[in-house]
């Protein structure tokens, strides 16, 4: 199992919270964990695939679907030190 952490922006002007949005991410397929920032980026999203393709569809068709999400950079995880 391959690990990813997407770090979601919400898109200006649109009536749903970050709150909603990340709980509407945590019911999605192979989500691990949504989390709730400051910063740049208000929600990063770890997720667990077994293909680069199963990651591609992840954000593109599932991360695409949900109301209010903006831009999208995602990090795929090499290692896990600790």
């Amino acid at each position: 199992m391959l690990g990813a952490l997407i770090y979601v922006k919400l898109k200006e002007n649109v009536p749903v919270s970050s709150l909603e949005i990340a709980q509407d991410i945590a019911k999605l397929k192979d989500v691990s964990e949504v989390l709730l920032t400051s910063g740049e980026w208000p929600i990063i999203v770890k997720i667990n695939y077994n293909t680069m393709m199963e990651l591609s569809e992840f954000v593109v068709s599932e991360l695409g679907k949900i109301r209010g999400i903006g831009n999208t950079d995602t990090v795929v995880i090499l290692d896990q030190v600790k």
